[in-house]
């Protein structure tokens, strides 16, 4: 059976610990760049791809996904990583890719798995991988010493291969728990919360059963291409799943097929709106979010990114294969009240879809339609304290696609 995991690519988080180092960032007015604005013509949209912002507060050192991407062991590289089985073009309401990648292409993280299959049959996979060591929040003078004595012994570590209890997995993960001549009681553990709360995750971990909008959740989505078990020297693994499930991100070219046509796809969007000071707020639980309820809620102008807690947290809906229509999501309405009156630029919210079944595509173009908005959807928000956190969600750069897996981790 199927293991799973969270995308958990160290580069990506290692990205929003650069971003935290410095002084706080003020999100831009939009989801992409000033530059991108309506104030040009639908045939001159032009998206702006970067890897540096804020006079290089923040720098993306992941690599984008595209065919030419280098794949191990193969000298044509990956080829074609994304599909559009649901197109507008072919009368669909919305464009919804499916990716499919092998796990070690591109900018990618390691589980102990890969090359020993011990810890591979045992569960040790990149979902047990700590976030305290692939990310670090270095706000504050002390933390910021701490952060340069944690690189400073890690240089030391790799540069002497010493091993260490204090390595990707917190303490009693190690063989100092069992050795190997005690395989069967190694017990990988996962964890959404670190440090008494001061990193939480909120990302789904994938499953066969992570829902997707079908009755059946993704169904498999990992497959073992080279085992070794089978004579291979590792363990290497393909992952396929639509872009759309679990916790992940949308692109505008998700419901305007112009802005798809003109590329304002995933590796467009602007980090400086999904990175920073967020707000966790819990809505009323017996409505969707209309225009009533968003006014309500008082959320104060200055406030740019909002994650919104409802019943579909309580129903536990992230944790059911069956998609449920009857989810808690925004009425066109609120969706417009949330636009006319507030300064948010990043709505999550706790289940596939930020909109309500029955406004679906209605809420959906009045969010996406002037592109300043992003939009994190499947977010795991259980057991967490409203109040204001840093927040870190970090998408795949799938080049073409209008959708992503991603990984949102808050720190408090």
């Amino acid at each position: 059976m199927a293991r799973p995991i969270k995308f958990t690519l160290s580069v990506l988080l290692a990205c929003a610990a650069v971003h935290t180092i410095l002084p706080p960032i003020t999100a831009s007015n939009s989801a992409y760049p000033s530059s991108y604005g309506l104030e040009t013509t639908t045939d001159d949209l032009i998206p702006v791809r970067r890897e540096v912002y804020g006079d290089g507060r923040i720098f993306d050192i992941s690599h984008r996904y595209h065919p030419d991407m280098p794949n191990w062991g193969s000298s044509d590289g990956i080829g074609q990583f994304l599909w559009l089985p649901y197109s507008m073009k072919n009368n669909s309401e919305a464009n919804n890719s499916q990716m499919k990648l092998p796990t070690h292409t591109g900018t990618h993280v390691d589980a102990p798995g890969h090359v020993f299959d011990h810890y591979f049959d045992a569960g040790f996979d990149v979902d047990t991988l700590d976030l305290e060591v692939l990310n670090v929040d270095f706000s504050g003078k002390q933390k910021k010493m701490k952060a340069l004595i944690v690189l400073l012994v890690c240089t030391e570590l790799l540069s002497s291969a010493l091993s260490s209890a204090d390595d990707a997995y917190p303490t009693g993960y190690g063989d100092e728990g069992a050795c190997l001549n005690n395989i069967g009681n190694l017990r990988p553990e996962r964890r959404e919360v670190y440090e008494g709360g001061e990193i939480i995750d909120i990302t789904h971990p994938f499953t066969p059963e992570t829902p997707v909008g079908t009755p059946d959740g993704i169904g498999e989505y990992l497959t073992l291409l080279l085992s070794m078990k089978n004579g291979s020297d590792y363990n290497f693994s393909e992952l396929k799943i639509p872009v759309h499930s679990g916790t992940h991100v949308d692109a505008p070219g998700h419901m305007y097929d112009h802005y798809y046509d003109a590329g304002f796809d995933i590796d467009s969007l602007d980090l400086r709106v999904l990175n920073g000071p967020a707000l966790l707020i819990d809505v009323p639980r017996d409505k969707n979010l209309t225009a009533e309820v968003m006014k309500s809620l008082n959320i104060p102008r200055g406030v740019k990114r909002v994650l919104f807690r409802t019943l579909n947290t309580d129903r536990r809906l992230m944790l059911k294969k069956e998609f449920d229509t009857s989810y808690v999501g925004f009425m066109k309405d609120g969706a417009q009240w949330l636009v006319d009156n507030t300064d948010i630029k990043l709505v999550g919210i706790d289940y596939l879809s930020v909109a309500a079944f029955v406004d679906l595509i209605p809420s959906h173009l009045v969010f996406l339609e002037s592109r300043e908005i992003i939009l994190v959807e499947g977010l795991k928000l259980d057991g967490v304290q409203p109040g204001i956190y840093t927040v870190h969600c970090l998408p795949l750069r799938l080049l073409g696609a209008e959708g992503s897996p991603i990984r949102c981790i808050l720190i408090k």
